[in-house]
């Protein structure tokens, strides 16, 4: 006698691959904080972040934006921003035009561990050139020699890092992009046991272009955010996103002898009973559509379960 129908109940769990990565950067995108910053120079009520030079800026959408000097998130006294990633970053001048102080702002943080010696690195930042719309006057300018530098020790703005003209990655175009994020990146041999990463303009004055980006000159300020340091040039030059993988479809539902999987990015399937016992081991998927044989399966109800491709951009 045929089996009566069967009935699978979908059961989705969204997993995504794991990838061989470590970032030595801890809170890569400033999220995690000590405190909410209330005003400008509080680089270090971000988690984990310093400043080695001057008084690099933390901008938070937790701090208010109704105040003279704002360090909110999108809105604050330096410009209009989004974060690249999540609700934060941070802040850092570059450049000053007719200063008699070559103004260099760092934003530091020490490594999850030190760089291996001989050991190859990749790195990769997002910047975008600020153009405050507060006061009218800085920023107003936009240069080069955006870059990453490591050290085996850490320095203060009473000891300060001075630029030396060395970096291990160093982006030589100006970037004065003010409304998009602009990725930093690149690659190196570690030549040291490094401890700790720096973002900023490791050049002198007398080797930094710059362009006017406003009605007045001043300073050149960035905006910084998602900072990796790893081995893995995969981890480092993609990005992971798991958001939209689209749609899953199953049919006929019920069922007699097979169903039919349509979706989006599925890596596999597996069958379970209502006791969560394992009746189909993970059947790969290799293509949009997918055929799952039923045909010895007793009538009742069933499960499946799904398991996702990591999406890469």
């Amino acid at each position: 006698m045929k089996k009566l129908i069967l009935l699978i109940a979908v059961c989705c769990i969204f997993t995504q691959t794991t990838i061989a990565q470590i970032n030595l950067v801890p809170n890569p995108s400033f999220e995690d904080t000590v405190a909410c910053p209330t005003f400008l120079t509080q680089i270090d009520r971000a988690t984990g972040w310093m400043s080695f030079s001057y008084t690099p800026d933390y901008f938070n959408a937790c701090a208010s934006s109704n105040v003279p000097v704002s360090v909110s998130v999108p809105h604050n006294i330096w410009g209009d921003q989004t974060a690249h990633t999540g609700n934060a970053y941070a802040g850092f001048g570059a450049y000053s035009v007719g200063s008699l102080l070559s103004i260099r702002e760092y934003v530091c943080t020490q490594l999850i561990q030190p760089t291996v010696p001989l050991q190859k690195y990749y790195v990769s930042f997002y910047v975008s050139s600020s153009f405050a719309y507060t006061n009218g006057f800085n920023p107003g300018v936009a240069c080069n020699n955006i870059g990453m530098k490591l050290t085996t020790h850490s320095y203060s703005p009473s000891t300060p890092l001075i630029p030396d003209n060395l970096a291990q990655v160093v982006n030589h175009s100006i970037v004065n992009d003010t409304i998009n994020w602009v990725k930093i990146s690149g690659s190196f041999i570690a030549d040291s046991a490094y401890d700790f990463l720096c973002i900023g303009n490791f050049f002198v004055d007398s080797l930094t272009n710059y362009v006017l980006i406003g009605a007045n000159s001043g300073d050149a300020y960035y905006y910084l955010d998602d900072v990796k340091l790893s081995t893995d040039s995969a981890f480092v030059n993609s990005i992971v996103e798991t958001k939209d993988n689209g749609y899953i479809k199953i049919f006929p539902n019920p069922a007699r002898d097979w169903i039919v999987v349509e979706g989006r990015n599925l890596k596999s399937i597996e069958v379970f009973d209502l006791c969560g016992r394992l009746l189909i081991p993970k059947v790969l998927v290799s293509s949009f559509k997918t055929e799952v044989n039923i045909s010895s399966f007793s009538s009742g109800i069933f499960y499946l379960r799904f398991t996702l491709q990591p999406v890469f951009t």
